[in-house]
């Protein structure tokens, strides 16, 4: 698929977007392996204590890769943070254009953002751009969560005559949550917008002799990757340092608790249908695929989340226009990808043969949605 079938796509459907973690690179991590191993320590028969310490030292791995970042969103003078922010902000000043000027006026001025990530990149950069967007929050001194608040859309009403017309609306939908979200006193999610909940698992500080090494540097002829230790690996490296549970485990894990977020484990499905909110988010991410004429872009997801690609399988197969455009990273990323989802008439997936070229967020932006939009403002000017 060429850029000028993609510019008919986006010209022609009801756009939606699927946004995994390798978007923001290079300022945070992704999963890797943590949800392997989570699913494999809570199949365990380790004792409550080796339970206990690997627990911890597995979610503070990740808390340091790929969720404490989020406390310097509003930094400056960090080059990897300023690229991911201004990699957002292109992204969406992008879409935006879109929205207004494509020619279709029987498609609504909305698009659906879905995320697995629980960074504040999207809104950071739909607030920096002034973009009208809706993440289910309603209300303004005590903002709550409802689902029920993405059914809206925003008109503009001129002086003049009454004439309406309609806004670009970004619907951002968190799938797994958020971490500037928090679980109010009556068991409502409520917005943290001084983001109290991150910054009490930061207070935990454990020390780095009480860790375990999560993941070591292994050589191949592609370069250097980053491994992840085996449950029982972790096991013995309990035992040859010597760690002990300590107080500070348990604190660490108390206040990891607190995020109102999907941990990352394969079990998760089931937590989800217990929390009516994750569920809806679930139900509206398939909602919105059912629709006639759609496309999901997606990128920085690897689709290893088998429940998000469960339920994208069973709409792709359900909805024949329906269009799944996969931006894979690199080659190696595509046959990944590939081997989740196989193949299917409607999935179509984008990558550099070569290997030259990785598709970044950036990379993407400037190829495809960034250079429609210049064309499309060129076109009504």
């Amino acid at each position: 698929m060429n850029y000028d079938n993609i510019k008919k796509v986006i010209e022609s459907c009801h756009l939606n977007f699927l946004i995994g973690s390798g978007a923001s690179r290079p300022f945070l991590g992704t999963l890797g392996t943590i949800e392997n191993l989570l699913t494999d320590l809570a199949k365990s028969s380790l004792t409550k204590e080796n339970k206990t310490i690997i627990d911890a030292s597995i979610k503070k791995h990740y808390w340091e890769v790929a969720i404490k970042g989020n406390l310097e969103i509003n930094n400056k003078g960090n080059s990897k943070l300023d690229s991911t922010k201004e990699a957002y902000l292109d992204f969406y000043s992008s879409i935006n254009t879109i929205l207004n000027k494509r020619k279709s006026n029987l498609i609504s001025k909305q698009v659906n953002i879905f995320t697995t990530n629980m960074d504040l990149f999207n809104e950071d950069a739909l607030e920096e751009g002034g973009y009208t967007y809706n993440d289910g929050f309603s209300g303004r001194l005590n903002p709550y969560f409802g689902t029920e608040n993405f059914n809206n859309s925003i008109r503009k009403t001129s002086s003049h005559f009454e004439y309406q017309s309609e806004l670009p609306l970004f619907n951002l939908y968190k799938l797994h949550g958020s971490v500037n979200w928090l679980l109010s006193a009556n068991e409502k999610i409520k917005y943290d917008n001084n983001l109290e909940i991150l910054k009490g698992v930061n207070d935990v500080k454990i020390d780095a002799k009480n860790l375990l090494d999560i993941e070591y540097k292994k050589s191949t002829k592609g370069g250097d990757i980053w491994v992840s230790y085996t449950i029982d690996e972790l096991k013995d490296q309990i035992s040859k340092k010597k760690i002990r549970k300590v107080k500070e485990h348990a604190d660490f894990l108390e206040a990891y608790d607190k995020l109102i977020m999907i941990n990352p484990t394969k079990e998760k499905f089931e937590t989800t249908t217990r929390k009516l909110t994750f569920y809806e988010l679930l139900r509206m991410y398939s909602n919105n695929l059912e629709k006639e004429n759609s496309v999901l872009f997606v990128f920085g997801f690897s689709f290893a989340d088998e429940h998000i690609r469960e339920i994208t399988l069973r709409v792709s197969k359900a909805n024949p226009t329906l269009l799944i455009v996969i931006f894979a990273f690199d080659k190696s990323s595509k046959e990944t990808i590939f081997e989740e989802l196989s193949e299917h008439d409607n999935i179509i997936y984008i990558y550099d043969e070569s290997d030259k070229i990785k598709y970044s967020l950036e990379t993407i932006n400037k190829t495809y949605f960034k250079k429609l939009s210049k064309e499309l403002i060129n076109i009504k000017s």
